[in-house]
């Protein structure tokens, strides 16, 4: 392993025993070898901190990092301080990754001159067949204008709103980190880099395995924690409303009605109704900052009352 690797691969490590060697595996295959893995163990009450330890034995371009539990915005965060690389790419404990990923993403941000380069994902419960077959790559250039936000945002979806799938440069995420504490931190923070990156490199190749875990952090049932959707929205708002783009202000505070008139069903059917003045409180503050943005059309009103 060089001194200074190109890329730094993070993957935040969390009760994920049964999935983090695959993971390793497909990181490890990589037909781009300049890079480090650091592996970051969240107080993982399973095998899994010390299956890292095994493969840090085995593989030297492996590092680990040990933590109490802190979260996944956490993991990571502490993963970047440690990072060598220029580059930083994130992988999920129980996904993996294409062999051409890392080669294709280093190629288009160098070629390209921009600082993100990002791919498009297979979402399964399992690997497909043909998922490590050789691919044709082809990259387009984004501008990162108000009309192409609202492009990722509308209909893009998660190039828009996740970590995965995505290379970029070091400084962009130490000007934006994560928020720790919190989930769907993902959601609040990605804009920002694609704004800060001013120019991306997409492709719609799938390069990324997402595993589809039903009883992952976002899928245990409708807590308080859930809610954090709405602050991630409230710091999308207000980040664009701060660049002035009023389209993109517009959408995500209307947005922001379809997602809370959601929380509501869920507290009512999944009995959590004292979650219910919370989401209100959220509104009203949302109401009364974005009122002149919000423009529910029919089919929305009649969704959210």
């Amino acid at each position: 392993m060089t001194l200074q690797p190109k890329i730094s691969i993070i993957v935040p490590v969390y009760k994920c025993e049964g999935y983090l060697e695959t993971c390793v595996d497909s990181i490890l295959n990589q037909s781009f070898s300049d890079f480090e893995i650091i592996l970051v163990d969240d107080g993982s009450p399973d095998s899994s901190g010390k299956i890292c330890d095994v493969l840090a034995e085995k593989y030297n371009k492996i590092t680990v990092l040990h933590q109490e539990n802190q979260g996944q915005a956490s993991a990571r965060n502490n993963g970047v301080k440690i990072a060598r690389g220029e580059w930083i790419h994130f992988v999920d404990c129980d996904d993996s990754i294409h062999p051409q990923m890392l080669a294709t993403l280093y190629n288009a941000v160098t070629k390209n001159g921009v600082k993100l380069a990002m791919c498009s994902a297979v979402q399964d419960e399992k690997i497909p067949d043909d998922f490590y077959a050789d691919k044709n790559v082809e990259f387009k250039n984004l501008e990162m204008s108000e009309d192409n936000f609202l492009h990722l945002c509308r209909d893009l979806k998660y190039f828009y709103w996740v970590v995965w799938g995505k290379l970029i440069h070091k400084s962009i995420y130490e000007k934006y980190p994560l928020t720790e504490g919190r989930i769907y931190e993902d959601n609040a923070i990605v804009c920002k880099w694609l704004y800060e990156a001013k120019k991306v490199a997409l492709t719609h190749t799938p390069l990324y395995f997402y595993y589809v875990n039903t009883s992952g952090t976002t899928k245990k049932g409708f807590t308080k924690k859930q809610l954090d959707v709405l602050w991630a929205f409230k710091e999308q708002i207000d980040f664009f409303y701060s660049l002035n783009f009023k389209k993109m202000t517009e959408y995500l505070a209307t947005y922001f009605f379809e997602i809370s008139a959601n929380m509501h069903y869920h507290a009512k059917t999944e009995n959590a109704k004292e979650l219910i003045p919370y989401i209100k409180d959220k509104e009203k503050e949302i109401k009364a900052l974005y009122s002149t943005y919000i423009k529910l059309d029919t089919k929305q009103k009649l969704y959210y009352y």
